[in-house]
């Protein structure tokens, strides 16, 4: 019996230090905005380093409907900030990198079930070497052989109204790590080719990696974007953060749906 109740006890706190299901609910007047990176399947485990930042279609169809069905509306973050009054249960879904499978997994999905979302994408996304990993802070071989979003992709999803593109630098550098004129030519640059290439207007900016500094903020704003946002773990509290420091809550691939609705309650990571 005493061994029952050690399990028992062990998956207890397993859980709870798992999901934070304790923590206090987060008022639903406070946007959330989630940030992904795929929508596709696992890779085997003994090949995958990155299969957190894999959110499988199927689970992210659930997150939609379960969004959907509890009356969630969605934003681009270009659309949010510009609100004087920003509704209760609004939502953001933002895709960091510019991966194909924003456009083969996620972009039907949110056409069928009526979702905006923001997508930040590297303008040189194309070279092998453009995906870092941080940890490590060398190239990430898994990473740079992912297929990425091409012009007529992104093309075809900003006719539907439903996407906003976003820069995500020319080369997803680590911008701290720049000098002035290095962060400039990132930040200017990258928002210039978006706006000549899709005859667009680029207001939204990802820090990559989620790496910033106050020099770098002040650039993002004064180069003309509207907003950026940072991997800071919480809800956008106007009070708290400004719109060039916008935090996000994280949608692991290693996770179901009760965690991400414990996402947004706890309005956090965890």
């Amino acid at each position: 019996m005493i061994y029952v109740i050690i399990i028992v006890v062990a998956v207890f706190i397993f859980f709870s230090l798992r999901f934070s299901w304790w923590r206090k609910d987060i008022s639903f007047s406070y946007p959330r905005v989630f940030m992904y990176h795929m929508i596709s399947e696992h890779l085997p485990k003994n090949q995958s380093k990155f299969n957190r930042l894999r959110v499988r279609p199927k689970e992210f169809e659930k997150q939609l409907i379960w969004l959907k069905e509890n009356g969630f509306k969605s934003f681009t973050l270009s659309e949010l900030v510009q609100l004087e009054n920003i509704p209760e249960k609004s939502v953001v879904l933002t895709f960091d990198d510019g991966y194909e499978d924003n456009f083969t997994n996620a972009f039907p999905l949110l056409q069928k079930y009526g979702f905006k979302a923001t997508i930040y994408i590297v303008l040189n996304r194309f070279e092998n070497n453009w995906a870092t990993d941080k940890d490590l802070d060398k190239a990430s071989s898994e990473l740079n052989k992912e297929k990425m979003l091409n012009n007529e992709q992104i093309k075809t999803m900003l006719e539907s109204g439903l996407i906003e593109i976003g820069s995500h630098t020319l080369d997803h550098v680590n911008l701290p790590k720049l000098n002035k004129e290095e962060k400039e030519k990132q930040l200017i640059e990258s928002k210039k080719q978006i706006e000549e290439i899709f005859d667009i207007k680029c207001d939204s900016f990802a820090y990559p990696f989620g790496f910033y500094d106050k020099d770098s903020v002040a650039i993002v704003e004064k180069t003309g974007y509207t907003n950026a946002t940072t991997t800071v773990n919480g809800v956008f509290d106007k009070n708290k953060y400004s719109n060039f420091e916008i935090p996000r809550i994280m949608v692991s691939g290693r996770q179901g749906l009760y965690a991400f609705i414990l996402k947004m309650k706890k309005g956090r990571n965890r």
